[in-house]
């Protein structure tokens, strides 16, 4: 697969790449061991990553693209595609998680924090995004970026709404705007509009050299914040949490599985294929169960705990859907 950027090595350096990626994760573990980065300091530093850096990488990413019409019609299939896939899928999981012994008062947890927030979801951004970028060029990049906008709207239009069901509580309009307008979704209209007007070129250099020096500490940002996030948990702690295991388990394998098998047979182009692979083998939101505890009010610990081994499983999965996507498309 010419459109994977390989390097030397052919696809062994994906897992040598990921290597470099394992050790920054292993970087927040320890500092967080050592006390070095605390609790408070990591969630400053995830903040960080949501609200700075990465809505700095989105601009960039997406304004240095040589958008033309068919590019921007696939934007918003992927946008589409992207939503509808979190309902229908979030919807699949239940079916099994109700097989597997769930109580029904969980549903609506595991329905949003299990599939739709993560089938290419928020940390298609923090993690999503620097993979794509570092595999799969500047389009594979624009392509993770719609589908995180594509899950903003799942969040903001639709989950929320879920969670809302077991409160009798619901989302104005009026509050349902404001949430797509952080940062993040900004920056990826900034980013659409400056690529389609050929604004970016009449950016002082020295403004874009700073954005894109922001948006390059997303990746290890996000990855010692990751570390970090498994130390302070107690990740070890998890193991005897079976039903959470074997969910985060169907979750991180099942699926991408299932989407490889989807995906083969489309007459799409190999990079949209492999960034739904992709999307798909991210883990669950770490802002996730902070939404449950918000609006549904049940399931917030059940959500960490899946969100936590999801992030886990995404470590080994992610560099071995890549691998399989530069063996198949």
């Amino acid at each position: 697969m010419d459109t994977i950027k390989l390097g030397k090595g052919g696809r062994c350096a994906i897992f040598g790449q990921f290597f470099v990626l394992f050790v920054m994760v292993g970087v927040g573990y320890f500092a967080n061991h050592k006390k070095m980065v605390t609790s408070a300091v990591n969630t400053g530093l995830g903040s960080l990553v949501m609200k700075l850096t990465c809505p700095a990488l989105l601009f960039v990413t997406i304004s240095q693209n040589e958008i033309d019409s068919s590019s921007l019609t696939a934007f918003f299939l992927i946008v589409l595609a992207q939503y509808v896939a979190s309902v229908i899928g979030g919807k699949i999981l239940c079916v099994y998680c109700r097989k597997r012994g769930w109580e029904e008062k969980y549903m609506a947890m595991l329905e949003v924090t299990e599939l739709g927030i993560s089938f290419g979801g928020l940390r298609a951004v923090d993690i999503g995004l620097p993979v794509a970028l570092m595999f799969l060029g500047e389009f594979g990049g624009l392509c993770m970026s719609a589908g995180f906008f594509g899950i903003h709207l799942y969040l903001w239009t639709y989950a929320v709404r879920v969670l809302q069901g077991n409160t009798g509580e619901k989302m104005t309009v009026k509050e349902i705007m404001q949430k797509l307008m952080n940062p993040n979704c900004v920056m990826v209209f900034a980013g659409l509009v400056f690529s389609l007007m050929g604004w970016t070129p009449l950016l002082p250099a020295f403004v874009m050299d700073a954005m894109s020096m922001v948006g390059n500490m997303s990746t290890p940002l996000s990855l010692i914040y990751i570390g970090a996030m498994a130390g302070n948990e107690g990740i070890l702690q998890l193991i005897h949490k079976r039903k959470a295991v074997e969910t985060a388990f169907v979750r991180m394998i099942f699926f991408p599985l299932v989407t490889i098998g989807l995906v083969y047979f489309l007459p799409i182009d190999a990079v949209v294929k492999t960034v739904c692979v992709v999307s798909m083998a991210c883990p669950c939101a770490a802002i996730m169960p902070m939404v449950v505890e918000q609006y549904g009010k049940l399931g917030a610990e059940e959500s960490s705990d899946i969100t936590l081994l999801t992030t886990v499983f995404a470590m080994g999965v992610l560099p071995l859907s890549l691998w399989l996507c530069a063996f198949l498309f």
